[in-house]
């Protein structure tokens, strides 16, 4: 497959000089500095956060594994236990011990209603 490419490396220059494009249609090509600014527009970029408790407000309608979709998608990374490397609690009805550690420990913690607005570019 690779010598294939090779020798058809000059013709995918021509046509790539000629202005075409080997791009599959709909999709969106981001450019370096695109991506850098897209990384720092990401809300959660580089936190990591737990989620407990029960949803509210526009939450509620989503599954566990949504919410952590939706924390990837905004930069950040999901995460089920708490720790001292755990930045943001979203802390539903019946939280538990979760919150209690998590005051402990210093973290942050929001409501899903709070969360929600962090995050609402991404739903």
């Amino acid at each position: 497959m690779i010598a294939e490419l090779v020798e058809l490396a000059p013709l995918i220059d021509k046509l790539i000089e000629a202005g075409f494009t080997m791009i599959e249609p709909g999709i969106t090509v981001m450019t370096a500095a695109e991506g850098r600014d897209q990384a720092v527009a990401l809300p959660l970029a580089g936190r990591s956060v737990v989620v407990t408790g029960a949803m509210t407000g526009p939450l509620a309608a989503l599954s566990r594994n949504q919410v952590n979709e939706l924390i990837e998608r905004a930069g950040g990374k999901a995460s089920s236990g708490l720790s001292a490397k755990t930045s943001l609690l979203v802390a539903g009805e019946k939280t538990g011990s979760k919150r209690t550690k998590a005051e402990s420990l210093g973290v942050e913690i929001v409501t899903p209603d709070a969360f929600a607005e962090m995050v609402r570019a991404f739903f």
